[in-house]
């Protein structure tokens, strides 16, 4: 559909503002027709009561009746307006749920969780179908409290979390009391209680009632309580009793069966969720035997299946239920049709026939009917036989309560050839934020006629209570491309704006064909508002009719109904146009540098004559972009304003031809690419006169695009091929693939690319390596040229880019080697990788990879002091206290994480040697574990039996790790004997696969500790045997000193020294005293 449209209101003054409440737009006049696909006069059919109910005879009446006189259709006009708005402001009035809620000591609380549960979940119902419902909520126990007003419920989500957060109060069950307060201070004006607004209690309760000072049959009785609609749960054992079931029927309105109910516990409460939410917002009904035919309301909807039949919707028929009526005009008979006896008596309400509708399927005719308010969400039924029975079953159903799923249908034919591809189920009161409406677009599958969803249409998602839907109509090939179109009525958008314009909207959706698939266009749709048709307009869209030429043109036309007023909107005619061009030369050589003759042209392709002569007096505005896929450009026209702007108006030919000239932009038209083709992009637009109203003005197709695009390409050594085939072949090799941060210098990787094949144009090189590596030279071949843009990161990674025998790669081979520095820092990935990507820019693009895996470590220097010996003498002591320590140093610049393990053999031979006592360390960040085990070490040292093994993960350069321990040596001389040394084992370990020690011959080490004995000699004889040959020995060398005159010189010696020693000092005492 054009998105301009030439637009004729109707006469008359717009009417008054009548509130656009659900009741006046979703009712209907007996034998009206609601914005339906087909319209019917109101005479062309006189039916006769009796024909409505073949099984037994009603009194025949007049259908002329209702063709009065047009004072008294006014008078009854205003009358009904009037009831209306009243009706509509006592609905406004909405609902109040007040809840009673048990809170005494008799309920455990992970029941009256349970309870707070389910009161939530069913306002969470309620609150989701219906907006003038509000709750109340009062909690009785010791005492009596509002939980919840009635002004506080407008916020859900704070109600529900209200409701959660009640506090038990316990103690007795006083539930008339409870009763009375939610009269007193619950349904009052000053707590947001409305006069008009239908009151429900739900009482829930575990119990009968125990010391409640208020008698439950006075405040049943009471004049506050009339109008209150009760409904009563009671919960547990206590209701199997007769008196205490008689209590709780006593609490719920009558009739019991629909008002009291009664569950074994609190668990069981969800089940009652869905029928006490039908209960509350119940559709209204009628009480006693409900009527057949007698509120029928034959001719709510109609459609003409041909000369002879009509289809007429019954909405009030069994108790609206509803049904249709297949009236013969011939024989002016009529059959009724409707759902199954049974199905219908459970269907009250359902307003089937509501909207009907005519399918052609490949297997004859489908009679569907709309029932919007079946089971309160709306369905859709298809007249099927079954048997000797011919019914309506269901078919499609609506989601979402009060929605009207189904009061509008509207099937299409989009291809125009006889059958039906497509039902338009309409449900224009769903709700998001409001009553925006919304239309299912079903596909009717020719081989069995079955219906499959193929989307849903709606309206401006910025406008609620928009009501898209409320009409719908095919409107013919408003677009002229043989698809039928359909326009879809929102008669409330806009509304409330209070700017005057007026409100209602009509969207236009065009018919679409692809692949032998025909659907509605996906397009954004033409949207016609009331404000762009005439002043004042209310309810826009609300009817709509189209397929009809009114003005004459060959064009078909809308009709468009409003609040006292209709619209005609006029098709504009639409033009087609296919573009061509033409270069000299057609390619462009290597090296060229002369100018390129082009040749436009627009021919006309329209479908009617109408847009054939309109176009006389149309301009067409047309640009020209060279080379528009490049921002450096290689040509230009020669005369740069004729190609931004060229207004040229339409001949009496078909066609409309234009030359231009293209120049180089540079000397040379190959600085850089000379393979990829020269895009020109062509964009045009009609242009009308302005202030020509006596005819609508043509348009461009809006599901075209208005713009064209060319080549124009170089010519390719290719052996007279289109396209050069380049064959690529990549070979890399790396000169390590396990690298160690802090020992690895340098990395290498050799390439070698071949160009076996055609030409390859402009050859890149994309090269992705781990931001640690730092790119430090390239090795260039002498030829072809390798130029590399410096690194970029990206991600996580360094992308280096070199083009390589830029412009053109001939066939060659390019043989070079990158070389890379690694960082001495910390990487924090145990794999990387490096990835060569080969791409050029050949029309049928290849390209060629190679990725390489690197592993990285990090090194570490740990060293363990010498071994060394500790020496202890088992003679002196039996019990020694000792330390033995382990001192590291070394460089760990990256943090490795490595492993001392301390051995202390504690058990040899079956007695318990050490006692490690305490574990001392230098550094916090080093953590220590402590165990007792067989072995212990890499090496396994015989005849020690029980180890104490210390554990420590050291990341740091330094650590001294001191254990203190006591030796104890009071073990059997023999074992003293046997054991002469024991070995303290240090040794340093590490994870290989992530870190690599430098100097692994000072990963061990050991402390060796050494016992010492004193020799002891228990033989007497040999005692006696050594003190006489010692004694004689002394004999003999005394005998031979006093031979020499030894003694006599040394005593002579030492009397002369004591002698002066004697005069010294007592030289000194004299001098002292003088």
């Amino acid at each position: 559909m054009p998105r301009d449209a030439e637009v004729r209101g109707g006469p008359g003054r717009p009417r008054p503002r009548v509130k656009g409440s659900r009741a006046e737009l979703s009712g209907g006049l007996p034998g009206s027709q609601r914005g339906g696909c087909l319209t019917l006069s109101s005479s062309c059919v006189l039916l006769k009561e009796s024909l409505l109910e073949p099984d037994g005879h009603v009194a025949a009446g007049d259908c002329s009746r209702h063709k009065k006189g047009s004072t008294e259709n006014t008078a009854r006009r205003r009358r009904d307006l009037q009831v209306e708005e009243e009706e509509e402001e006592e609905a406004a009035a909405g609902t109040e749920i007040a809840i009673i809620l048990d809170g005494s000591g008799s309920i455990d609380p992970p029941d009256f969780q349970r309870a707070k549960d389910f009161i939530s979940n069913m306002m969470r119902n309620i609150y989701e179908k219906c907006f003038e419902c509000s709750f109340a909520l009062v909690q009785y126990g010791s005492v009596i409290q509002t939980e919840l007003d009635l002004q506080d419920s407008q916020d859900v989500a704070a109600s529900l979390d209200r409701v959660q957060n009640i506090t038990q109060v316990g103690s007795v069950t006083k539930t008339a009391s409870a009763m009375q307060h939610v009269l007193d201070n619950i349904f009052t004006p000053s707590h947001g209680s409305k006069a008009k607004a239908s009151k429900v209690m739900v009482v829930l309760t575990d119990g009968d009632i125990f010391d409640d000072p208020l008698n439950l049959t006075t405040v049943i009785n009471s004049p506050k309580m009339q109008g209150v609609e009760r409904f009563a749960i009671g919960v547990g054992g206590a209701f199997n009793k007769s008196n205490t079931y008689n209590e709780l029927k006593l609490i719920a309105s009558d009739p019991d069966e629909d008002h009291a109910f009664k569950v074994t516990n609190y668990m069981a409460l969800d089940g009652l969720l869905s029928k006490l939410q039908q209960r509350i917002i119940r559709v209204e009904g009628m009480v006693g035997d409900a009527p057949h035919y007698q509120l029928a309301q034959v001719g709510f909807s109609a459609q003409i299946l041909d000369e002879g039949q009509v289809l007429l919707g019954a909405v009030g028929a069994f108790d609206w239920s509803g049904g249709v009526l297949l009236y013969d005009t011939h024989s002016r008979r009529g059959r009724f049709l409707n759902q199954t006896v049974e199905d219908a008596r459970g269907a009250q309400y359902s307003y089937l026939g509501y909207s009907v509708a005519v399918l052609h399927k490949t297997c004859g005719l489908s009679y569907v009917a709309g029932a919007p308010r079946h089971k309160q969400r709306g369905a859709v039924f298809e007249l099927q036989k079954e048997g000797r029975e011919t019914d309506f079953a269901l078919v499609l159903e609506g989601e979402q309560m009060g929605s009207y799923f189904g009061s509008e249908l509207c099937p299409v034919d989009v291809d125009m050839d006889g059958i039906t591809d497509l039902l338009l189920v309409a449900a224009p009161f769903h709700h998001i934020q409001g009553e925006e409406g919304r239309v299912s677009v079903y596909r009717v599958n020719h081989q069995d006629g079955s219906f499959t969803l193929a989307r849903t249409l709606s309206g401006h998602s910025r406008l609620p209570y928009a009501r898209f839907g409320f009409a719908m109509a095919t409107v013919g090939d408003i677009s002229q491309d043989k698809l039928t179109d359909v326009a879809i009525g929102a008669p409330l958008e806009d509304f409330g704006a209070d700017d005057g314009a007026g409100f209602g909207s009509v969207y236009i959706y065009n018919g679409h064909s692809t692949n032998q698939l025909v659907d509605l266009s996906t397009h954004q749709p033409q949207r016609i508002r009331a404000s762009a048709v005439a002043p004042g307009l209310h309810y826009f869209g609300m009817s709509v009719a189209g397929g009809l030429d009114f003005s004459g043109d060959g064009l078909a036309d809308i009709t468009v109904g409003a609040l006292g007023r209709a619209a005609v909107l006029r098709a504009r005619p639409v033009v087609r146009l296919k573009v061509s061009m033409t270069f000299i030369p057609e390619a462009l050589p290597i090296g060229f540098h002369g100018g390129v003759k082009v040749h436009l042209c627009f021919e006309r392709r329209s479908g009617t004559t109408v847009a054939e002569s309109g176009l006389g007096e149309t301009s067409l505005n047309f640009t020209l972009d060279v080379d528009a896929m490049k921002q450096r450009k290689r040509m230009q026209c020669s005369d740069e304003r004729q190609c931004q702007s060229s207004l040229r108006k339409w001949g009496a030919g078909p066609q409309l031809c234009e030359p231009f000239l293209l120049l180089p932009t540079e000397k040379q038209l190959c600085q850089e690419d000379c393979f990829s083709s020269i895009i020109v992009k062509v964009s045009y637009q009609l242009q009308t006169p302005e202030g020509r109203t006596d005819h609508p003005q043509p348009v461009l197709d809006v599901h075209s695009e208005p713009s064209a695009y060319f080549q124009l390409p170089y010519e390719k050594a290719c052996k007279n091929k289109l396209f050069c085939i380049a064959e690529l072949q990549l070979d890399t090799t790396l000169s390590q693939r396990a690298l160690v941060v802090g020992l690895t210098k340098e990395l290498t990787m050799n390439i070698s690319l071949t160009n076996s094949g055609e030409d390859s144009y402009m050859t890149s090189m994309a090269l992705n390596y781990p931001r640690n590596l730092q790119f430090k030279r390239i090795q260039k071949p002498p030829s072809p040229n390798i130029q590399c843009d410096d690194p970029k990161p990206e991600a996580s990674v360094l992308v280096m880019n070199c083009a390589i025998g830029h412009p053109i790669l001939k066939r060659s081979s390019a043989m070079f080697s990158l070389v890379w520095q690694l960082e001495e820092s910390a990487f924090p990935d145990r794999t990387a990788n490096i990835s060569v990507s080969i791409t050029n820019y050949n029309e049928n693009r290849s390209s060629v990879s190679k990725t390489h895996s690197l592993w990285f470590k990090h090194a570490f220097i740990a060293v363990l002091p010498k071994p060394s010996v500790m020496y202890l003498n088992t003679s002196q002591a039996l019990s020694y206290h000792r330390e033995f320590l382990f001192d590291i140093y070394g460089e760990n610049p990256f943090g490795a994480k490595f492993q001392l393990q301390i051995c202390v053999p504690v058990k040899l031979q079956g007695f318990q040697l050490i006692r490690v006592k305490n574990l001392t360390k230098t550094q916090a960040d080093t953590v220590c574990t402590q165990k007792q085990e067989p072995a212990c070490g890499s090496n396994p040292v015989e005849r020690v039996e029980e180890w104490h093994s210390v554990s420590c993960d050291i990341t740091s350069d330094k650590e001294n790790v001191t254990v203190s321990a006591e030796l104890s040596l009071s073990q059997s001389e023999q074992f003293r004997r046997d054991v002469t040394e024991l070995a303290i084992l240090g040794e340093i370990s590490f994870n290989k696969s992530l870190y690599e020690g430098l100097n692994a011959e000072n990963h061990k080490t050991k402390i060796t500790v050494i016992f010492l004995k004193d020799e002891e000699v228990y033989s007497l004889s040999l005692i006696i045997q050594s003190s006489v040959g010692g004694l004689l020995v002394l004999i003999v060398v005394i005998a031979i000193l006093v031979k020499c005159g030894f003694f006599k010189r040394k005593y002579q010696q030492l009397n002369l020294d004591s002698m002066r020693q004697s005069q010294l000092k007592s030289d000194s005492l004299l001098e002292e005293e003088n």
